[in-house]
């Protein structure tokens, strides 16, 4: 089966600084993910405007299809050596993950990628040749459901230096931290979120570097279908039903109509949860072998508000409303497939009701651009 890469990042600039010195950059394709993450020289505007710069020369040639060899070429004859420090004014980071299971990992004078299968730390072998007179690690990664990729910068090896740790964290207590958090239940973004925390804990809350931290949780892909309104002609209810239960993954209908549709097909009775009620969101309602039933058009106008205000998980994860339970199992998967009828609400023609209430399935196609500008996978089937 194809493997599905799950990313989560966190940045920290430096104490006393307004931008952050690193930059990180990644983009999904059909069958790979691809992301660049590099250190400008020092901190501040100058670091930060050098490693933009990297990351997204890599990142616009990756998408072009260049090979890997042709864009470290690149990167190495553009990137200047400061004349004082003999140094680069940026390292990189650069890898590709493939949806067939492995990742081709290109380093210049970074952190090596930290490789954890069932929380343990693999040893990673890299080859080395020479760039424009610049050394180059690269190692081709094995991958499995349920690794975890992890790169960071060297303000996360650094933290505590002076401190808690005269030398710094390093690579091996930081890996050694990833073994004993690296929980499986964990998103990508909440581990990289406790690296950061840690690192931040590490630096008396007074970052001495830039941080960046990029995680990469290797799993299959999670989908959820998403079945609104009936269909246009009544005489394919059945079917449409029939097929909408029958989809791999997470099952949600929206919708009063649409539920009786499915619950008569599946043979369930409709049972509305009262307790979940509020002043803006009607209550949802439960049938067996439908993960989620809720309203229709004002719940998911709810969703398509919240997701515009930047609402996440974090901040519903207390909400057990329908429009806060819609929008938690939205930002879970990866892929939504809307299904939407085109037969026509009569109560949504009342001219007492909200005018941005809109139709259903524009109200949809507005939550379909939300979840892409997230980086989600959207598909919508209009009946």
């Amino acid at each position: 089966m194809r493997l599905f890469y799950e990313w989560g990042t966190r940045q920290v600039h430096k104490y006393g600084e307004e931008l952050c010195g690193d930059n990180i950059a990644i983009s999904r394709q059909t069958d790979w993910v691809t992301l660049a993450l590099s250190d400008g020289l020092g901190s501040g505007v100058k670091a930060n405007i050098l490693a933009t710069l990297t990351t997204q020369i890599a990142i616009r040639m990756l998408e072009d299809n260049l090979p890997l060899g042709e864009v470290v070429q690149t990167l190495s004859e553009t990137l200047p050596v400061c004349a004082i420090r003999k140094v680069a004014y940026s390292t990189f980071a650069i890898a590709q993950f493939f949806s067939e299971g492995y990742a081709r990992v290109v380093e210049f004078d970074s952190p090596h990628a930290i490789l954890l299968r069932q929380r343990r730390v693999q040893q990673v072998s890299y080859d080395e040749r020479t760039v424009d007179g610049k050394t180059i690690h690269e190692t081709v990664l094995n991958l499995k459901e349920g690794d975890w990729v992890v790169f960071v910068s060297d303000g996360v090896l650094n933290a505590g230096i002076g401190g808690a740790y005269p030398l710094g964290w390093g690579w091996e207590l930081a890996a050694g931290y990833l073994e004993k958090h690296a929980h499986r239940g964990l998103s990508a973004e909440e581990l990289a979120d406790k690296v950061a925390d840690a690192v931040s804990e590490l630096y008396l809350g007074r970052p001495g570097d830039d941080v960046s931290i990029v995680v990469i949780k290797v799993r299959h892909k999670q989908v959820a279908t998403v079945f609104t309104g009936p269909p246009g002609r009544r005489e394919v209810d059945g079917e449409l039903a029939h097929r909408f239960v029958s989809r791999t993954g997470r099952l949600v209908v929206c919708g009063g109509t649409t539920a009786k549709i499915v619950a008569k097909h599946l043979g369930q009775p409709l049972e509305v949860d009262l307790s979940t009620i509020t002043a803006d969101v009607p209550p949802i309602a439960r049938v067996e072998g439908v993960d989620l039933v809720t309203e229709g058009i004002l719940t998911l106008t709810q969703v398509r508000d919240m997701l515009r205000k930047g609402e996440d998980r974090r901040s519903v994860q207390y909400r057990n409303d329908g429009a806060a339970c819609l929008l938690r199992l939205l930002l879970e998967v990866d892929h939504t497939h809307f299904i939407v009828g085109q037969a026509v609400n009569p109560a949504h023609q009342n001219p007492d009701l909200p005018h941005q209430l809109g139709i259903r399935a524009a109200v949809v196609r507005e939550i379909a651009a939300e979840l892409r500008n997230l980086g989600k996978e959207v598909t919508l089937e209009v009946i």
